[in-house]
């Protein structure tokens, strides 16, 4: 649809993405980044377990760069109070390694996200985790030559800041129910990828809340499905003056 709707000869005017928010409009959410890491190092029998690279413990020491970072980035890095969480965060999702326990693993492989600020640039992060990871396996390398970090990019989608002033935003609210705010979500939405391709404002906003997204019962309750209905029959019949 973004290839389609670049090569159009118009630009809408405004996008509106459709997740849980009850029904409020938020005009930012924060980027994602996920990656999968390979941390290799060098097979032996356990009874020889110093002269070899354990492939989980260098897993183990760039699992502690992720942690420091996350620490610099709660304690130095931007923040927007506007967040629940306000700055980006590092999370360790996945890890495997290992055959068995008399068996020094040669890999060890761990996925971790990043979902970062609108002005928090993912890939600063991701240099500076590779040339820590340099330093961990040059330090790995003096046991045995066989070591390595491998980072390699999963998916990734944009933030999402839209400014509340700009004109669609406020045309918006004669549409919208009494009392509607403008709000930020830590989750994210394709949103960030209109704006950026498209060059035109997003808002988010759709009825249910997340909390019960993603869950056993998710649901919505009838009173959200109700507004989202209200809103949409207002949108939609002033397209038609």
């Amino acid at each position: 649809m973004l290839d389609v709707l670049h090569l159009a000869p118009v630009r809408p005017f405004l996008c509106v993405v459709g997740e849980p928010t009850l029904m409020q409009f938020a005009v930012g959410h924060k980027g994602k980044a996920s990656y999968r890491t390979f941390c290799r190092g060098q097979e032996a029998h356990s009874s020889l377990a110093p002269r070899a690279v354990n492939a989980i413990h260098l897993a183990s020491d760039f699992i502690a760069e992720l942690r420091n970072s996350q620490k610099r980035i709660e304690q130095q890095g931007s923040r927007d109070e506007g967040y629940d969480i306000p700055y980006s965060t590092v999370h360790i999702g996945r890890i495997d390694g290992g055959k068995a326990l008399n068996i020094v693993p040669n890999l060890c492989t761990m996925e971790f996200e990043y979902r970062n600020l609108p002005g928090d640039n993912p890939d600063v992060l991701l240099e500076q985790l590779r040339e820590r990871a340099e330093v961990l396996v040059r330090e790995a390398r003096q046991l045995s030559g066989v070591a390595a970090i491998e980072i390699e990019v999963m998916n990734e989608y944009p933030a999402l800041e839209t400014h509340p002033s700009v004109e669609a935003v406020r045309m918006l609210h004669a549409f919208a129910e009494p009392g509607t705010q403008h709000i930020k979500v830590s989750y994210g939405t394709e949103g960030g990828l209109f704006a950026g391709r498209l060059n035109v404002p997003v808002v988010v906003c759709g009825p249910g809340s997340i909390e019960q997204a993603h869950k056993p019962d998710e649901f919505i309750d009838e009173s959200q499905m109700d507004a989202g209905e209200r809103f949409l029959q207002s949108l939609l019949g002033s397209l038609k003056q």
